[in-house]
């Protein structure tokens, strides 16, 4: 199904040159790089299949293997996630808005320091026609709250960093679905803590538990 996403082939030939613009001294790479992603016209969610998502794990790899140090793995990040919402803003704009625009919150844990997933899932479902509110600014806590009652949600997209917040995870899903005004409204988890331990969390209550970004559409598309 990844394969045949429109712009597959294309997209996976930007993984050198975004990698190296994000690690690149010069500023100035990757905002030519964000106007050559433009041009090339790659449908967002390709992108954050192929491009996006498979750059931001090597990052990771980077930094557990010591091959770049914390500040340039924080740099790089920043740079991916300013080139992500960019590219995903731009798409959203190019897009006519559904009469009847379904809406997705998402939020973190407490303990997420690398966000840069909760971005690329953003692009996913604005790319899809989604309404997207929230997002790696919004934890988990009464401001969550005070979010869902404020308008009507079709879904609840929580970004998990690590595997001992399962019990945090499972009080916001006990909550929501105990509130009449929210229970009917779906809740989907993600994040690290999820692919690396998707057992942990199978059984705390969700609708739906993600590991890629993949999955992420799959779901988008289902609801």
């Amino acid at each position: 199904m990844a394969r045949q996403m429109p712009g597959a082939e294309l997209a996976i030939g930007y993984r050198s040159s975004l990698l190296n613009c994000l690690i690149d001294h010069d500023p100035r790479s990757h905002r030519s790089f964000t106007e050559e992603l433009l041009r090339a016209s790659i449908p967002v969610r390709t992108m954050a299949v192929h491009l996006f998502a498979p750059v931001a794990a090597e990052l990771g790899n980077r930094w557990c293997t010591d091959e770049a140090d914390f500040m340039q793995i924080a740099v790089a990040s920043t740079r991916l996630s300013m080139i992500v919402n960019h590219v995903s803003h731009a798409g959203a704009l190019s897009m006519d808005e559904p009469s009847a625009q379904r809406r997705v919150l998402l939020a973190r844990t407490h303990g997420a320091q690398h966000t840069i997933g909760v971005s690329i899932v953003a692009s996913c479902f604005r790319d899809m026609g989604w309404a997207v509110d929230g997002g790696s600014d919004l934890e988990i806590d009464e401001n969550l709250y005070t979010r869902l009652s404020g308008k009507p949600y079709d879904l609840l997209g929580i970004s998990v960093s690590r595997v001992d917040e399962v019990r945090d995870c499972s009080e916001v899903i006990r909550r929501v679905q105990t509130t009449p005004k929210t229970r009917r409204m779906k809740i989907a988890i993600g994040g690290p803590a999820v692919v690396a331990s998707p057992m942990a969390f199978q059984r705390i209550g969700a609708d739906f538990v993600t590991r890629s970004a993949l999955d992420v559409m799959q779901l988008a598309s289902h609801i």
